[in-house]
């Protein structure tokens, strides 16, 4: 089992690392523009296919579905990019949270190393503050532990309806500035504003997090 997971940690390390070095190779390829044709005329297949997958990484960490969407901003723009993340990501949500319900600590020691399992088990949510505590973690965690808190919300107590408006309106929040950044960065835009925003965005996280964890 100990290898399974350094195995999944180094599944996610080399596959992130492969897909942005590739991407950037892409980009500067003349096969861009070809399948930048083929996208425009297979529109419907390309996006199903970017739901499918990102569904998949939502259950299956060690796959990065968030790049993937990321790198379709070119081909679909930004807003369309991030429609089919938030779509595929809380209907992997969604699964993952009955997955988690059903099956508790099995599932989690498969796909997650025993030192997240244990920060979950620590973590105490304070009764009225679901769906706040929903949107703050994943806030200040951000998809380094977006899996863990899918699978793990059923754990916590927390009910569908408050884990699913948590999920929806955190992913809002941190998606739409995500892609329209990465659509800049993408573009060489506003690399300077982005950093700034991005630094100033830390204190308000360390500032709220204790609010709504015990």
């Amino acid at each position: 089992m100990k290898n399974i997971k350094l195995k999944n940690t180094f599944l996610i390390l080399l596959v992130s690392g492969a897909s942005i070095w590739a991407y950037y190779l892409f980009l500067k390829s003349s096969y861009f523009v070809i399948f930048d044709a083929w996208v425009q005329e297979n529109t419907l297949a390309f996006v199903i296919y970017l739901f499918s997958y990102k569904v998949i990484s939502i259950l299956w960490p060690p796959l990065t579905g968030g790049l993937a969407t990321l790198a379709a901003i070119p081909f679909l723009g930004w807003l369309g990019a991030y429609l089919v993340d938030f779509v595929g990501s809380i209907t992997g949500g969604i699964i993952a949270y009955f997955l988690g319900r059903k099956y508790s600590y099995k599932i989690l020691r498969f796909l997650f190393d025993e030192g997240v399992i244990e920060k979950i088990k620590k973590i105490k949510v304070k009764k009225g503050k679901e769906i706040e505590a929903v949107f703050v973690y994943r806030l200040f965690f951000g998809s380094t532990i977006l899996e863990v808190i899918y699978y793990g919300a059923g754990l916590l107590k927390i009910g569908f309806k408050n884990f699913l408006i948590g999920a929806a309106v955190s992913h809002m929040v941190v998606g739409i500035p995500s892609y329209y950044f990465a659509k800049n960065i993408i573009e060489g835009k506003n690399i300077i504003l982005i950093i700034v925003s991005l630094a100033l965005g830390i204190p308000f996280f360390i500032k709220f997090k204790k609010r709504h964890f015990e």
